[in-house]
This record gives structure tokens, sequence and C-alpha cells, in this order.
């Protein structure tokens, strides 16, 4: 596991990011693409220079991020499941959050949703090499009939499936069902082992709902007696988001995960979490 910072630096430390082989790019003017405003630059905890990079940066924000090994991601108890591919290109209207598909939405937060029919599209999406997808909002999953096929085969527990209804037709796609966890687990986020440099929780005053900040440095901590057991997926009891665009993530236990794995799958990626 390495957790990267990624952010703007002045002008002034491009002999220090070159003479420290960091990663960087020129962050161009936009009504002067000829003009260099600052340096986008990337860099790691472990690297030898981040105590200096950091001081340098002299307190601006950085978008932080954990890359985690393949051997962490297979032997994770638990992890967080996300669609890598999109088809936006063909769902019908703008967003998701369309009322015509989602009731109880918060407009502060975007939390308490629920979804009340299926999804139309367009058009049978075009996937590619991919076997999961979503329109790019992180919270719907959809997968291609082979996989709820070899889920099947293998027990896999906690979820159910539904179609998305071709606009034109109001037929179910062939390419596609979505899929949709059926578990949620109790209140789980050990408040004690979370770090705070990027990870907060604010408090909903239309709603008084609970909203998490995604948690981008190191592993979410969760408490294993809040989660189910008996299950391969399962959904936070809390709501992740920023903005108005709150959701459930999805738990995806590790024989699911290597599963995906084993069968090199593509369109879906795992964060894994620490269950203590």
């Amino acid at each position: 596991m390495k957790i990267w910072h990624r952010g703007h630096i002045d002008l002034e430390h491009k002999n220090f990011l070159e003479a420290n082989s960091i990663k960087h790019e020129p962050w161009l003017s936009v009504k002067d693409p000829t003009r260099i405003l600052d340096y986008m630059a990337e860099i790691d905890e472990e690297h030898p220079a981040f105590s200096e990079f950091k001081f340098r940066l002299a307190g601006k924000h950085t978008y932080i991020a954990t890359k985690f090994t393949q051997i962490e991601i297979a032997e994770a108890e638990w992890s967080i499941g996300w669609a890598t591919h999109s088809i936006e290109n063909v769902r019908e209207g703008k967003f998701a959050w369309d009322e015509k598909y989602i009731a109880d939405l918060c407009k502060n937060c975007g939390a308490g949703w629920r979804q009340t029919v299926p999804f139309r599209i367009n058009k049978e999406p075009k996937l590619g090499k991919n076997v999961f997808a979503d329109f790019g909002s992180a919270f719907e999953l959809f997968c291609e009939a082979m996989v709820l096929e070899a889920f099947k085969s293998h027990g896999i527990k906690g979820f159910k499936t539904q179609p998305l209804i071709l606009k034109k037709e109001g037929l179910p796609a062939e390419s596609l069902k979505q899929f949709i966890v059926t578990e949620v687990a109790q209140p789980a986020i050990a408040d004690e082992l979370t770090e705070h440099e990027q990870y907060s929780q604010t408090d909903c005053l239309l709603c008084g709902r609970t909203w998490h900040a995604h948690y981008t440095r190191g592993a979410l901590p969760l408490r294993r007696s809040a989660l189910n057991p008996n299950v391969d997926f399962q959904l936070t009891n809390e709501w992740f988001g920023n903005g108005r665009t709150a959701r459930h993530e999805i738990l995806v236990f590790r024989r699911v995960v290597n599963l995906v794995l084993k069968n090199k799958w593509q369109g879906i990626q795992f964060i894994p979490v620490k269950v203590v």
C-alpha cells in the first residue's frame, strides 16, 4: 500500500522537484497556454523527500489516493467495489438520480434515496472487454450474464438482479443486468481508528443523516461485529459522498474478489477495507 499526494506547487520549486525525481508537469493558464502557472506534482509518502515536499507546499491542499498491491487486494477480507467502465452515454436523461427512478433523496446531502423502478437506456451498450459497468455515478452496478451464472454456481449470496430496459422497445437489455445488493451492514466505522487529514463526517441539517467523506488515505476501518458474515455482498450502513451524491458503498467479500481476479474480469476495481 502506498499513499500518494497530488497537488500544485509553485514554480520556484522546480529545481527541488527535478533534483529529487518527483513526477511533475506544468499547469498552464487557460487564457494563455504558453504561460506556466505552477506545477502539478505527484509523490508518495514513502519518498525520502516527502517531508520536504509537504513543507514546501506551505499548507496547500493535495489530492490523496491510496494504491493497494494485487496481493493486498486478494488477501483483504472485505473490499469496496466500484465499477470502472461507464455506460453513461446510453442512459436516459442526464443523471441517474432522476426523480423518475429515485425517491426520498435528500436535496441537501443526497442521502436517503431508494431506487423505485428499473433504469431505462437508449440502446444496448458497448462494453468491449468489460463485464461490469455503471453510469459513472459509482452507486449503481451492472454486469453481464456470465458473471451472474458464475456467482450462482459458487453460491454467492447477498444480491438480486433487475433488468435494464431499452427505451424504444420496452424490453430488457441483453448485454447487462443491474446488480442490486440486498444486505445492509450495521453502523461499522471504527471512529477511533480513522485518519482525519482527509476523512470527515457531516450531519445534514435538513434530513438529520450523517454523510461521510470518501476514505482516501489508507484502508477504511470497519468493525467486524457490524458486518454480516453470512453473505458475500453487503452495503455500508453509512452514506458516503461529496456534495449531493451520497451513496452506500458496496462491500465485497474476499472469495468474490478472488473469483473476479482469477477470471480476469474487467470493469471493476476493489479497495480493501480494514476489518477490526
